[in-house]
């Protein structure tokens, strides 16, 4: 680390500090605050992979970390930023009215390939076609690729514990709805959050062949499934519990079979 004449701080490669001496680091507060104004994800294009833009003023002139004045936007419409390509007033206009309120979620996708393996907690499944079934219906299914160089195609969908839909996978793209609490993305971890002190569902990506539950509270119509974070799976259907733990499961139609 070392300082130039200006006081400012350089840390790999970037100003740690402005020249009013502001860290770069937005405190939790305020950036969960500029993620739910901006809908969870790119105020341009409405991805879900985001970064903190100061519009107006540049973080090197900033005074504080004021979330009106900052903005999400995915790497992609961040560098054109940057570069001068776009200006900031796009950045402030799209602020207004975030793409994701127009869309109604944020999204991104997983980088799936075969074989896949699906962790439940501490749970691992390979080679399967859905984790639940019940009568025709099924929850976190596994299609094959539609063509043979084609990746598998993961379905799947999430609710609170009382029904309501926060986020779901098709066919590799997951959506988040706007309407959740707060949706966090950090480095390969998916938080969903209904309440401030209520995780709902943590999702990790394990490119390029897995995709790991690590936590989650959900109902799937009369069945309550919750993945805690020892790694037990707990399926509770009519009074009716089922437990799983460090199991590894191959070339299975389904895990769960339910009436």
């Amino acid at each position: 680390m070392q300082r130039d004449r200006a006081n400012h701080v350089f840390s790999g490669g970037h100003i740690s500090k402005n020249i009013h001496g502001l860290d770069r680091h937005i405190p939790e507060d305020v950036r969960r605050q500029i993620r739910q104004e901006c809908g969870f994800g790119c105020v341009i294009c409405g991805m879900a992979i985001v970064q903190y833009e100061h519009i107006d003023p540049p973080f090197a002139e900033a005074n504080t970390h004021d979330p009106q004045k900052i903005a999400l936007l995915c790497g992609s419409c961040h560098d054109r930023v940057t570069r001068g390509i776009w200006s900031k007033a796009r950045v402030l206009e799209a602020r207004r009215a975030p793409r994701t309120f127009k869309q109604g979620f944020a999204k991104d996708a997983f980088d799936i390939n075969t074989p896949f393996e699906a962790f439940v907690g501490n749970n691992c499944f390979k080679d399967i076609s859905c984790i639940v079934r019940k009568g025709r219906d099924q929850w976190f299914s596994i299609e094959p690729p539609e063509t043979p160089e084609g990746p598998p195609r993961l379905s799947a969908k999430f609710f609170t514990p009382n029904g309501e839909p926060t986020l779901e996978i098709d066919r590799n793209e997951w959506r988040c709805l706007i309407g959740v609490w707060d949706l966090k993305v950090s480095g390969s971890t998916i938080e969903v959050w209904t309440e401030p002190s209520n995780l709902m569902l943590q999702l990790k990506a394990r490119p390029p062949h897995g995709l790991e539950i690590v936590y989650l509270d959900m109902s799937l119509e009369d069945t309550r499934i919750l993945v805690e974070t020892d790694g037990t799976v707990h399926l509770t259907v009519n009074g009716i519990e089922i437990d799983m733990k460090n199991s590894r499961v191959s070339t299975a139609d389904a895990i769960f079979v339910l009436p």
